[in-house]
């Protein structure tokens, strides 16, 4: 009988066990949280999560931004001066193949044939994968033009030194090889022009939902066909193929961008869930941190006070009012009833019915009450200087900003730049700038009359001023060639905004790591010496040297 019991009692045990794995498997069902990755999801999620790692205020404010000059730190000066932090690079590098994964994953969705039927209910499958190797290419130019030689990953070339983003397949390297540059550039623009040609243009979308990009397949191959004539024209002096993908964009200009209807931007939302990389920064994690640089706000301003001449002396860019917020406004006393000169608040006061920058609700003023942070002060001046300097303005730190991925005048500018048309596509660079700063139609023309004349000075300042807020490419654009000329130099001198500490009325841009220039490169992570130090160390050797002042294959 006892027998019996035992073996009654087990079963009942073993239903209750199986029954409280069941439950369990049940409540550990996230609601929230889809049980298949679709591609539409994933393609919005990662365009959203690499632009927002890349232009929060780590990377972008304490390392590209100020090393183009388009930004000063108000509090701590040491990255503007070129000592980054070891611990954001990491991120920086990691954050950017985190992205180019992403992009995989559609890859691999799509090719399997066991997803044929639902890949369809994501949109046109050859549209989808185009759109997957586009954003590649993108994500792993940011990488290559930052650092040189990098482990890289083609869908369509198989290459012995093309090892990233092997892990989990049957043929997994861990330790993969850093590519070549050659190499990589040549592939990349191989490869935007295959995805280009590959993309079905008589579906209406790349995807049913969640392409917040592109939208349609025409604007998705202009945007390949634009970003490959910014390679081609970075390699044209370096790279043979270069050249040939220069004469069959230009014979083809109806492919590239046309309008700033055609800009690529990551738009985001007007709240504080989901807003833009700067806004959070600024009104979430309450930090304020950043200014417009001097020398770019000289340069709107038309002034030179850097060593060599502004080339647009004189002349007053109407970019100003849109790019950079005016110091201060005048408010009424409520006392006395006089109006009185008041520095323009950063942060929203409740209690105070002040216009501050974010709310966006200043009111412009003469150009004389907009001036730059001194770019390349140590930290002990900017006690004396923050107070006195400009912010950003309201609309770079909107919650719904949209962080450009690239957009029509840089196109125009780099067809004059190539000779193309380039009286017209010079003034074309400079009205779409301004018309997507919102500059007056009047305003426009009156500044295209004073700056018509057309030369490589002029054109490739022009692109520095319509690159603004995009650092990465503004910092290449430099690199490759030594423009705009109005920048401060390590070891150069530029007057205070007002007196520093010890009442002295300039001061001495005085780098770290002995650099004369802006930096060429930015050294690999230290992660690496943990995960990859060998074929690290190989590709540095192979580059000159892991060093800031490296110069890329393409560099002056």
């Amino acid at each position: 009988m006892k027998k019996y019991t035992f073996s009654w009692a087990l079963v009942v045990l073993l239903f209750l066990v199986t029954s409280c794995d069941s439950d369990l498997e049940q409540i550990n069902i996230d609601p929230n949280k889809p049980l298949e990755v679709t591609t539409n999801g994933l393609f919005n999620n990662t365009n959203r999560t690499l632009m927002t790692n890349t232009r929060r205020g780590m990377p972008s404010g304490r390392m590209a931004l100020p090393w183009v000059q388009y930004s000063a730190q108000r509090n701590y000066t040491a990255e503007d001066r070129y000592q980054f932090r070891g611990e954001v690079n990491n991120s920086l590098y990691k954050n950017i193949f985190l992205a180019v994964k992403g992009y995989k994953e559609i890859i691999d969705i799509v090719t399997n044939p066991a997803n044929e039927a639902k890949v369809k209910t994501y949109g046109d499958p050859a549209n989808q994968l185009a759109a997957a190797r586009i954003m590649i290419a993108y994500a792993q130019l940011q990488l290559v033009d930052m650092y040189g030689d990098v482990p890289y990953y083609s869908y369509g070339t198989k290459d012995a030194d093309f090892q990233a983003m092997t892990l989990g397949t049957a043929s997994e390297i861990a330790t993969p090889v850093f590519a070549p540059q050659e190499k990589i550039y040549t592939d990349l623009m191989q490869e935007l022009k295959d995805a280009a040609a590959s993309l079905n243009m008589n579906a209406d979308q790349v995807f049913s939902s969640g392409d917040f990009l592109f939208g349609s397949p025409l604007k998705l191959k202009k945007f390949a066909n634009s970003l490959r004539l910014r390679i081609a024209n970075r390699l044209k002096d370096v790279l043979p193929s270069a050249r040939e993908h220069i004469a069959d964009l230009s014979s083809h200009v109806e492919e590239l961008m046309q309008s700033n209807d055609d800009n690529v931007g990551q738009a985001y939302q007007n709240d504080r869930v989901r807003p833009s990389p700067f806004y959070f920064d600024a009104f979430i994690d309450k930090r304020n941190d950043f200014s417009p640089a001097n020398t770019f706000v000289e340069l709107l301003k038309g002034e030179s006070k850097t060593k060599r001449t502004n080339p647009f002396a004189g002349v007053l860019d109407p970019r100003l009012f849109k790019m950079v917020a005016p110091i201060s406004q005048l408010l009424k006393d409520e006392e006395s009833g006089k109006e009185v000169e008041t520095t323009l608040a950063f942060f929203y006061d409740s209690s105070k019915a002040a216009p501050c920058i974010e709310k966006n609700d200043y009111v412009d003023r003469t150009a004389d009450f907009y001036y730059g942070m001194p770019i390349g002060v140590t930290d002990d001046y900017t006690g004396s200087q923050a107070d006195y300097a400009s912010q950003f303005s309201g609309t770079i730190y909107n919650a719904d900003h949209t962080e450009i991925l690239m957009e029509y005048a840089e196109v125009a500018f780099i067809l004059a730049e190539l000779g193309i048309n380039p009286q017209e596509n010079y003034k074309n660079g400079i009205r779409a700038s301004m018309q997507k700063w919102q500059v007056t139609t009047t305003d426009q023309d009156t500044y295209l009359a004073q700056v018509n004349t057309v030369n490589l000075e002029n054109i490739l300042t022009q692109k520095y001023i319509a690159l603004y807020m995009q650092p990465y490419e503004a910092w290449a654009e430099y690199r490759r060639t030594n423009y705009p000329k109005t920048l401060l130099l390590p070891g150069e001198t530029h007057e205070l905004r007002v007196p520093g500490p010890q009442k002295q009325t300039e001061y001495t841009f005085v780098p770290f790591f002995g650099l004369t220039d802006l930096p060429a490169r930015i050294t690999y992570p230290t992660d690496l010496n943990l995960i990859n130090k060998a074929n690290k160390d190989a590709a540095a050797a192979r580059m000159g040297g892991d060093q800031m002042n490296t110069k890329l294959i393409w560099a002056k």
